[in-house]
């Protein structure tokens, strides 16, 4: 659990200004523990309105990662990449000033669950929002981080998120969230 990288250390430390929102629950505050069946599903996601940027058809691009594999003591697998998505807009805020984010057409690396292995304290999954560059697409996307159609877990391990941030040209964390589970 050494240093983590700029845009990391913003998501671990701020409020909460992204939502994920499981088939069976929200998860709306940093830290929080869910269970394995709760974050399982793919999660769709909301951000606080004040967290989105004030020029129109902007689009966000989200990154998710668990930094303590395989275990937080020993977490020489991490951060392995848990989830991209990208090509996200923002839709109708709803009465907590929160707004869905839609329209993504995929997720580029699909939502990895989490599997921490049984001896492991809880693992810390890391959601991090960026504005998305406006010449970015799934190819530039695939291109730039060198991703097959396929990604495997072999090419999620290790995950390098600056150099991932540089590559696609991804500017400062908007809104982040985190959550923590075990097995």
């Amino acid at each position: 659990m050494g240093q983590q990288p700029p845009n990391i250390q913003k998501a671990l430390a701020a409020d909460a200004k992204l939502r994920l929102h499981f088939s069976e629950v929200t998860h709306s505050k940093a830290g929080d523990n869910l269970t394995i069946p709760q974050a399982t599903p793919t999660p769709t996601l909301s951000v606080a309105a004040s967290a989105l940027k004030s020029e129109p058809d902007t689009k966000y691009l989200v990154i998710s990662v668990d930094l303590d594999a395989p275990f937080p003591s020993w977490s020489f697998l991490s951060p392995i990449l848990h989830g991209l998505h990208f090509d996200l807009v923002a839709g109708t805020p709803d009465a907590d000033g929160f707004v869905p984010l839609e329209g993504g057409s995929e997720w580029i690396v699909p939502w990895g669950p989490p599997g921490p292995p049984k001896p492991s304290s809880a693992h810390r999954y890391v959601f991090l929002m960026f504005g998305q560059p406006k010449e970015l697409d799934a190819a530039k996307i695939r291109t730039s981080l060198k991703l097959a159609q396929e990604v495997k877990l072999t090419d999620r391990l290790w995950w390098n998120e600056v150099d991932a941030e540089k590559k696609l040209g991804l500017g400062d964390v908007l809104a982040g969230n985190y959550f923590k589970t075990r097995a």
